[in-house]
């Protein structure tokens, strides 16, 4: 961990230079080959800031940032920092499913934020230009060409200054910047680096979307403690599961963070991966950002042991922008716990109430640990007893102050706990997220998880790469759950198949029988530019399905 003493009143690019003073850390771009010690990036970096400030950049200016995985964000970003401007990270237009659709939800980020540059790589740059003309007044700043060598500038702020404003992967209707000073992500490194054990012999292989909170805070939690950082783009890995697995063995990786889908894709990829491929030096990967199934934790435990690789290196996680990523980890080396539920007489009684695996309306729920280094959780109405149901808060160093420009409204408690929106519960000392508070689904009084009819769902064949979304639906009867699934299947026979099926099985699991089903075909579920399934606009779009 970084001794507490050193870094407490350091910013962010304070302690990477003083990390880089001891000849430590490394980046490696996987597709271009680049190799880049950090004193070298942030060299470049003070170059860029100085090209920042001659372009009008100001201090405490918002800075937005597009740009592909590699070189070009991280100096753009370290280079905005070190102008002692925010750095503003956003979603790139290939992750939005469409350029309308990005232009909209780029063109309310702007108005929230009021910034008046963007850093933008030499790819994305061609398609906002030809979109300039709906987008709010921004001077745009080719990434690609600022420059590496020339004057430099490091201004100084304080710790207490934003460096940061993420806006969270759900905020493509209403953006909501989460605000994040120096302070607050100097000390969510720092729990990063303690909660993972990372050591400057350790290699982080990483493929997440750097504009994303898990992808950018893993990567800078890698290079200030002094480590390799091998950096892919996301679609290497979702276009080849295989080929991106052998490519982090042969460069010695050792860590990762992902989404659970990661360690699912990797199974469906096992026929391709090669037999004698030796995985016995992964020794640690995070899974968070999404809930963490049950099923895949089991799956995983044994999926390659024939390859070495040992059988608890997953370690579910729960974390979120507002505490600069991490809240809970679980315990590493350890097999993760799993607590089957009750989950109807569970929210009744707001008591935890257990179940045998695999009865009727039980679920099981994955244990995502105990709180990390600087962060503080709470059941809300628990008063500090194990196995009450509420919803989960928070505090500490890493929590943000709040969402920029915009009131703190009852985001935090009346003494100063954030509410993260979650519902949970502690047993045997480890957290357990039942739920977002806004996904339960009312029918005639009793309340349903949107996350256990697509638990229920999601494994059945027929269903697209496990892509579904359970919301609720509005009629003159009430509220009731429609499915949305994909579906490669074209056959009547076989669509009426699978649509009986989901039918059967949510009423079995949960003891719903008038259940819609809306079969949709595949990569047609709205997503974030994190992957998440956007319920809003799948409950906006849902017609009146019988």
């Amino acid at each position: 961990m970084l001794p507490e003493t050193e870094h407490r009143d350091e910013t962010v690019t304070g302690l990477l230079e003083r990390i880089a003073a001891t000849g430590t850390g490394e980046l490696l771009v996987a597709e271009t080959g680049e190799r880049v010690p950090l004193a070298d990036l942030l060299r470049i970096s003070r170059t860029a800031a100085a090209q920042l400030r001659a372009d009008g950049v100001r201090r405490g200016d918002p800075v937005g940032l597009v740009a592909e995985n590699g070189l070009v964000f991280l100096r753009a970003l370290l280079g905005i920092l070190h102008a002692g401007a925010v750095a503003v990270p956003l979603a790139i237009p290939s992750a939005m499913g469409g350029v309308h659709g990005y232009v909209d939800h780029l063109r309310r980020v702007l108005t929230d934020s009021a910034m008046r540059h963007l850093v933008v790589s030499s790819a994305c740059l061609r398609v906002l230009r030809a979109r300039t003309a709906e987008l709010p007044a921004v001077r745009l700043i080719d990434g690609d060409a600022l420059p590496t060598t020339g004057s430099e500038l490091a201004e100084p702020v304080s710790t207490d200054s934003l460096a940061v404003i993420q806006y969270t992967s759900g905020s493509t209707l209403r953006p909501r910047g989460v605000m994040l000073s120096h302070r607050n992500v100097v000390a969510g490194l720092d729990a990063i680096v303690d909660g993972c054990a990372l050591t400057r012999t350790d290699v982080a292989g990483l493929w997440i979307p750097l504009f994303h909170d898990m992808g950018l805070f893993s990567t800078l939690a890698a290079l200030v403690q002094g480590m390799r950082v091998v950096l892919w783009r996301p679609s290497t890995f979702v276009r080849r599961p295989a080929a991106w697995l052998e490519q982090f063995v042969d460069h010695g990786c050792t860590v990762t963070t992902a989404p659970n889908f990661f360690y699912d894709q990797l199974m469906d990829d096992a026929d391709r991966i090669p037999k004698d491929l030796d995985l016995s030096t992964w020794r640690l990967g995070l899974n968070g950002a999404e809930p963490v199934q049950a099923t895949t934790v089991d799956r995983f435990r044994g999926a390659f042991a024939d390859r070495g690789l040992r059988p608890d290196i997953m370690v579910p996680v729960y974390g979120m922008a507002e505490a600069t990523l991490a809240v809970t980890f679980a315990r590493r080396g350890t097999r993760p716990s799993v607590l089957w539920l009750d989950r109807t007489r569970t929210h009744e009684s707001g008591l935890v109430v257990p179940a045998e695996p695999g009865a009727p309306g039980a679920r099981p729920l994955v244990a995502v640990g105990q709180a990390v280094r600087g962060v503080r959780i709470r059941i809300a109405g628990a008063d500090g007893a194990e196995d009450r149901l509420g919803e989960i808060e928070i505090a500490g160093t890493p929590v943000t102050a709040g969402y920029f420009r915009e009131p703190a409204g009852d985001l935090f408690t009346y003494d100063g706990w954030l509410r993260t929106g979650d519902e949970g519960f502690v047993h045997g000392g480890e957290l357990y997220v039942a739920g977002r508070t806004k996904n339960i689904v009312v029918i005639r009084g009793h309340n349903y998880y949107a996350e256990d009819a697509e638990a229920i769902v999601r494994d059945l064949p027929g269903v697209y790469r496990r892509r579904c979304a359970a919301v609720g639906q509005d009629d003159e009867r009430g509220e009731r759950l429609v499915m949305v699934v994909e579906t490669g299947i074209e056959s009547s026979d076989e669509r009426r198949s699978l649509t009986n099926r989901i039918r059967s099985e949510i009423s079995a699991g949960l003891g719903l029988l008038d259940v819609a089903v809306q079969l949709i075909p595949p990569q047609s579920l709205p997503r974030t530019s994190s992957g998440k399934v956007q319920r809003a606009k799948v409950r906006a779009s849902v017609p009146s399905v019988p």
